[in-house]
């Protein structure tokens, strides 16, 4: 177990959807952390180096020392369980607290995020509000799918290269494959939204059943903030960033979801790292424009590497 506050490194993408919940579960916990970009529009996520490290080529993964932790909802868990302070993200799974916070983040979790925020980059007229994606980030459809078919081409070259990685790219290419069949399929993408109302109708009636005290701020579970908060927060800061945001909630439509994420939008980590979300990719990008006369190492903008916890995050593909 370690200490409430570490060196660390931080290597991320925020257009990523994995990258969110790790970053505020990192800042609720206080641990300290370096930042490094990858290239993931360049396909940085599945070189060898990387590959090797999560056979899935997907991210986030988290390795700490020999540990390596992948999926975001682990590190979260690894996070909170590493790193004890006052904030408890995950209550004791025998209470009935923990029981809820452990089924919703399954619930949640299962929102398929990455078809949306694809669906919605090739399908803009399915946006209410219109995409709050920054311009100079925005990719058209064709640019998506034409980056799809050359991340394949890559991978089938770099699947002769290194054998021993041969099954894992193939079973990459699959998955990219699938995902750019769904998310060119524009009827597929609307059922998937209508879907995603009948779960943000459970979670309106989870928000109702919680018996606030009106002198208390009212979480999603009681009144302590926990890793269910943190998954429904980046999932509404992701509606928030398609223009979803008013087909999903408002004073007339999920009352108290509305109020819910009006409330959380103020609490310091989610308004750092999800409510500021196109003002960080915005700086991102000119950290990027500014470091790309820097050398790459294994990856990585050399930005020097800091010993202890080691982060790689990039976008999920």
């Amino acid at each position: 177990m370690h200490g409430g506050k570490v060196g660390g490194t931080v290597a991320e993408h925020l257009d990523s959807t994995g990258v969110p919940g790790v970053l505020i579960a990192l800042q609720e916990k206080n641990v300290k952390y370096d930042s490094h970009t990858i290239e993931v529009h360049k396909g940085q996520q599945l070189e060898p180096w990387y590959m090797r490290i999560n056979s899935a080529g997907q991210v986030p993964t988290l390795q700490d020392g020999e540990k390596i932790v992948k999926e975001s909802e682990d590190i979260v868990d690894y996070i909170d369980r590493e790193f004890p302070n006052d904030s408890k993200l995950i209550p004791d799974l025998s209470t009935e607290v923990g029981k809820e916070v452990v089924k919703w983040r399954k619930l949640l979790h299962a929102v398929p995020v990455v078809m949306i925020t694809y669906g919605l980059y090739c399908n803009p007229e399915l946006s209410t509000s219109g995409l709050k994606i920054p311009k100079c980030l925005f990719r058209s459809k064709e640019d998506i799918l034409v980056s799809f078919q050359l991340f394949e081409k890559k991978m089938e070259q770099l699947s002769d290269l290194h054998p021993d990685l041969r099954e894992a790219y193939l079973a990459k290419i699959c998955a990219i494959h699938d995902l750019k069949v769904r998310i060119d399929d524009k009827e597929g993408v609307v059922r998937v939204l209508m879907e995603l109302e009948s779960t943000l109708d459970q979670v309106e009636e989870q928000l109702n059943k919680v018996d606030a005290d009106p002198s208390k701020e009212l979480w999603f579970c009681g009144q302590q903030f926990t890793a269910a908060d943190i998954t429904l927060c980046v999932l509404m800061g992701r509606l928030d960033l398609l223009g979803l945001s008013e087909r999903y909630h408002s004073k007339n439509k999920r009352l108290r979801l509305h109020q819910y994420w009006l409330q959380a939008k103020k609490r310091p980590t989610i308004n750092r790292v999800v409510v500021n979300v196109r003002k960080e990719m915005m700086k991102q990008r000119l950290k990027k424009n500014a470091m790309t006369a820097l050398p790459l190492i294994g990856g990585l903008v050399a930005l020097g590497l800091a010993a202890g916890l080691a982060f790689v995050f990039a976008q999920k593909r």
